[in-house]
């Protein structure tokens, strides 16, 4: 019995000392995972590694077992080929005792090849929940913030998460490894700190009427978010246009910049748009948030009408970082000067810093920027 038990607090001491492990194996298990596509558009791949073994989907099959590389290629149809044996399948499975890398990158849990739409090959990360967030932390902002901005930060990315879970069942995977979703890269950016957000608010989701909300959050709003009509279709009735000063320190809060007409010529071209020569680009109405809602380009021939999040895709979300613009025509060049980064929707990543740093605690910045909320605990 002693030598059990010390056996057991030596275990314990050592994931304690190396942060390797939030919980038990037993509270691991029982807790939810989560299936992140980490890539697409890769149509051959080849894996390296030790002690690697892959499974069939659906079968179950075990094909390979302790080995050290392996090959798989996309084949026509709904089928994966695994190249050393020839073997078609409609997914596989890759586990490992240790960490797995893909594409440069390491990952817990176990990766997922299936098929995808394009005839490419979707890779998926599935992992316990609660260490896919740690990964998360410090790729949507730094786990170096107050801790109570980051606890924030925590609980929106695990309501997103548990939105997302419910909504896409019946998907191959809950969310991507994007800003389509939420960044994840891995286990690289882990650390102590970000371990303790997700530690100290284990299982904490903000719930409106008793369900997870769309949990969405961005970079600034630049003084004021946005109102969810604007960018999506649905009702979301926790979500609201608020004012928002707390994000003045940003470094994004203000921002310009300059791009070549040739080049949005191009853009227009591709889009479908036939190649015609830009006289101007005017800003059409702003709505309640004094972000823009449309934009008009005239042309030799024509004006066209795109709307502004759309027109922001275009040119590129790190360039024209918000709908709340202006523009000014500058020989061949347009010039853009802005205010906040990102679609402006839910939780403003640096107002949660500058109201944390004010002393507000992370439940009451929660429920500042999601209305009518309240927070539970899934497990």
């Amino acid at each position: 019995m002693c030598r059990k038990f010390f056996i057991n607090f030596l275990i314990f001491l050592l994931a304690a000392l190396t942060g390797i492990f939030l919980f038990s194996a037993a509270e691991a298990n029982s807790r939810p995972t989560i299936r992140v596509l980490i890539s697409r558009d890769i149509y051959q791949l080849k894996i390296a590694g030790s002690n690697l073994s892959l499974t069939e989907l659906p079968s179950g099959h075990l094909l390979l077992k302790n080995i050290n590389s392996f090959t798989i290629v996309r084949e026509k149809g709904s089928f994966l080929k695994l190249k050393e044996k020839g073997t078609l399948a409609g997914g596989f499975i890759l586990t490992s005792p240790g960490y797995l890398s893909i594409l440069g990158k390491k990952y817990k849990g176990k990766i997922l090849f299936y098929p995808g739409n394009n005839r490419d090959i979707w890779i998926i990360n599935e992992l316990p929940l609660e260490e896919y967030l740690v990964g998360l932390v410090n790729k949507e902002i730094s786990s170096q913030w107050p801790l109570a901005a980051v606890k924030a930060q925590v609980v929106a990315a695990r309501t997103y998460a548990y939105y997302q879970k419910e909504k896409r069942a019946d998907n191959p995977f809950d969310v991507e490894a994007t800003v389509n979703d939420q960044v994840y890269a891995g286990v690289e950016f882990e650390d102590e700190r970000a371990r303790k957000a997700v530690r100290e608010t284990a299982g904490e989701v903000i719930l409106y009427q008793g369900k997870p909300i769309f949990a969405v959050y961005h970079a600034c709003c630049g003084g004021k978010t946005e109102s969810p009509g604007y960018v999506w279709s649905g009702d979301y009735p926790y979500l609201k246009s608020i004012s928002c000063l707390y994000c003045l320190d940003s470094p994004h809060f203000v921002w310009n910049y300059q791009f070549e007409m040739d080049k949005l010529e191009k853009i227009l071209q591709e889009r479908g748009n036939g190649h015609l020569p830009i006289k101007e680009i005017i800003v059409g109405p702003r709505n309640e948030s004094k972000r823009i809602t449309k934009i008009i380009i005239r042309r030799a021939g024509d004006d066209l009408e795109i709307p502004a999040p759309e027109f922001r895709q275009l040119l590129g979300y790190d360039q024209l970082r918000s709908t709340n613009f202006w523009v000014k025509k500058v020989n061949r060049t347009f010039s853009f000067a802005g205010l906040g980064w990102g679609h402006g929707v839910g939780l403003c990543q640096w107002g949660a810093k500058g109201m944390a740093e004010t002393g507000t605690d992370y439940q009451s910045i929660i429920k500042y920027y999601y209305q009518n909320v309240e927070i539970g605990k899934r497990f």
